[in-house]
């Protein structure tokens, strides 16, 4: 069993990393891996219900390898095999299956043929990954995963200023949300130690825990909600969805019609015994499906492309399951989930060919369906059925109540941006003045706290000041990545016995920052300007180098900096919990921060 979980998540990431490394340009050939690619899947996945079926249907958990071990904290690769990760895993090879074959001719000619297949696989591992953890951390590892293939995806079309923009503002929101399971993680480590989705399914040894540690809980409880509210849309994250779409329609299937939006369902499913305990979650789970569905039926009314109507249109069902999950009924949002994703990737893949059919019944004057014309303004009256045509045009207001926040902090960062050069340099004066006088007047730990919140404020502070520039890339990289230098000083000033996990982050920032400083050097000085200068086509290496290296800065799963940042939380925050807000701010500011500054300058004007 443990072999056929690791081929099932793992073999699609090595396929990615095959194609990418192997620059085949031959499209027969690409089409002819993918298929075996695809009968190879069929067969493990079949033989993966086999075994399950075989064991009686058993819950059971495998450990593969145990990537750190820092006395009761661990990190290991885990998986757990129950009838949540069986069903999630078969609707993933199903319908992942139907759209690389949909997608080998789809995409057939297209610019980028094998960078879309690429990024799918990624995706495909990334999903496997998060349906079979049996950890947090391994969700979290697969959560990013789908993420950061989501962008890559929605930004497909390069050349297009349109595609760039809506990679990052999606991008942004799970940045943003993700943050909620990034804390999570931390506080099951602190609390329980050992702690697994094994373990938590035995209800018995969980409530007591849970009555000891009600406060915590019910923290990790709503982290993990406003994670899944960030991936599953719902309001006022809604407005992303039809944004989404502007990737190519085989990706817009899989992700916002099938998989990746019913990735918050399947969180709070696989969370269920934690949150459910806590009447308040319930009622707010419930509360946030209800308001989207009502939302995005009605931002699918005022919808002027098909896939934008399919898309509030899944979003909407995922309201209704969340509701579902707050009554309790967690197998019937099951049921309901993989029957929505069915459905709707059936829809997104169907669209094209419905349109030509629907525009060549017009032409040639037949005359269409109207559906149920009249019913709003047959209750309510014109008057109000404008009102409410008006709210659904602007989709519910959920973007401008997002853009409200964001502004906010665009105003602060820019100011921070603008205060940078001279108010550091006083900043870190200060800092090496209060080093060498408290270490000699006051207590060590005194000394030691005014020192960690001090680099804490400034890894914040530049943060900030990178977010906020808009003008000079390397101005803005230099910030990001001191940032992320002080973060961890910040911890190794707090618990010096993380050293050696601290040099792990270290690594991880250090070769992030030089992989992204010579693609700019390298790149002609007077196009360095974020303001979309295209880039990819003229320099692709140079653009992809930079990209590598923002990944290892921004922390993501494959790289150093992603197993620092946790080791940092379970050191630093463990002993002082204003170390948690550092970490966490610094994750989300810098990683949309350089993920920007890729956009800015790989995607065209067009």
């Amino acid at each position: 069993m443990i072999v056929i979980l690791t081929l099932l998540v793992f073999s699609p990431l090595f396929l990615s990393l095959f194609l990418f490394l192997i620059p085949i340009k031959n499209e027969r050939i690409l089409s002819i891996l993918l298929q075996i690619f695809n009968v190879i899947n069929t067969i493990l996945t079949i033989i993966f219900l086999c075994l399950y079926i075989l064991t009686g249907f058993q819950n059971a958990e495998f450990t593969l390898w145990t990537f750190s071990q820092a006395g009761e904290y661990s990190f290991k690769l885990q998986f757990l095999v129950d009838r949540y990760s069986v069903s999630f895993q078969t609707l993933i090879a199903l319908l992942s299956g139907i759209v690389f074959m949909f997608s080998r001719r789809y995409m057939h000619r297209e610019i980028g043929y094998r960078r879309f297949f690429v990024s799918l696989l990624l995706f495909r591992s990334g999903i496997s990954l998060v349906a079979l953890a049996n950890n947090i951390e391994m969700l979290y590892a697969g959560w990013e995963m789908v993420g950061l293939s989501s962008f890559l995806l929605i930004g497909f079309y390069q050349s297009r200023k349109g595609s760039g923009r809506h990679a990052l503002r999606v991008f942004t929101i799970y940045r943003f949300c993700d943050v909620g399971l990034f804390i999570g993680a931390w506080l099951f480590h602190e609390l329980g130690g050992e702690f697994s989705f094994f373990s938590m399914s035995q209800s018995n040894t969980q409530i007591a825990h849970l009555t000891q540690e009600s406060l915590a809980f019910t923290i990790i409880g709503f982290l993990v909600l406003f994670a899944a509210i960030g991936k599953s849309a719902q309001y006022p994250f809604t407005f992303w969805v039809p944004r989404a779409m502007k990737g190519p329609t085989p990706s817009s299937a899989i992700f916002y019609g099938a998989l990746s939006i019913h990735a918050g369902v399947f969180l709070l499913i696989r969370m269920y015994p934690l949150w459910h305990a806590i009447p308040a979650i319930q009622i707010a789970t419930g509360i946030f499906g209800g308001i989207t569905l009502v939302t995005a039926s009605l931002s699918a009314k005022a919808q002027s492309n098909i896939k934008g109507q399919i898309g509030y249109a899944s979003v909407a069902q995922v309201g209704v399951m969340f509701v579902e999950l707050a009554f309790g009924l967690r197998d019937v949002a099951l049921f309901h989930f993989m029957g929505n994703a069915i459905l709707r990737c059936y829809q997104l893949l169907a669209s094209p060919s419905v349109l030509v059919i629907f525009l060549r019944m017009q032409n040639e004057g037949m005359s269409l369906s109207g559906g149920v014309t009249g019913f709003i303004t047959r209750f309510t009256g014109k008057k109000f059925s404008r009102i409410l045509y008006a709210i659904a045009f602007s989709e519910c207001y959920g973007e401008y109540i997002v853009n409200l926040l964001l502004k906010a902090l665009k105003a602060f960062a820019r100011f921070a941006s603008r205060v940078v050069s001279y108010q550091f340099s006083i900043l870190v004066l200060v800092l090496l003045l209060t080093i060498v006088i408290l270490e000699n007047q006051f207590p060590t730990s005194l000394a030691a706290t005014i020192i960690r919140v001090t680099f804490g404020l400034l890894a914040v502070y530049l943060a900030l000041a990178a977010f906020g520039e808009n003008k000079t890339p390397t101005r803005l990289l230099n910030n990001a990545a001191l940032s992320s230098l002080l973060t961890g000083l910040s911890t190794l000033f707090l618990a010096p016995e993380s050293f050696r996990y601290t040099i792990l982050f270290f690594l991880g920032i250090a070769s992030g920052y030089l992989l992204t400083r010579v693609a700019l050097y390298l790149l002609p000085s007077e196009e360095l300007k974020l303001s979309y200068q295209g880039l990819t086509e003229k320099y692709p290496s140079l653009i992809f180098l930079m990209l590598v290296g923002i990944l290892s800065l921004s922390g993501f799963t494959l790289t150093p900096t992603f197993l620092g940042e946790d080791l940092l939380l379970h050191y630093g925050a463990g002993k002082f919990v204003f170390e948690t807000f550092i970490v966490a701010g610094t994750f989300i500011l810098n990683g949309v921060t350089l993920m920007r500054m890729y956009v800015k300058l790989a995607y065209g004007r067009n």
